[in-house]
């Protein structure tokens, strides 16, 4: 895989990618719990690297990770001391690897 993610972040729920198809753990079939790799640099149409509960990892390409970019930038947008908190985030889910 490419370099890791800034943060990783759960997804709210079970989720639908850019297609209108769940995102789903392709090993354990898991749809709730799964991490999101999130890179407020990185725009592109590539795979978003994600997790779910059971370790299991993947690139999702119904993710691209310009949709992760523009969560992170929308949170910040929202709450901008985010930005300074980020490091807290990140430890967070530090164990969470993607």
């Amino acid at each position: 895989m490419s370099t890791p993610p800034a943060l990783r972040w759960p997804l709210p729920g079970p989720s639908l990618g850019v297609t209108g198809q769940p995102v789903t753990c392709p090993q354990c079939q898991a749809r709730e719990g799964l991490l999101i790799g999130l890179d407020l640099d990185d725009h592109s149409a590539e795979p978003s690297h994600m997790a779910c509960p059971d370790g299991h990892r993947w690139l999702e390409a119904g993710m691209p990770r310009h949709v992760g970019a523009q969560l992170l930038a929308d949170a910040f947008d929202l709450d901008p001391t985010l930005y300074g908190r980020l490091d807290e985030l990140r430890d967070i889910h530090e164990g969470d690897r993607l």
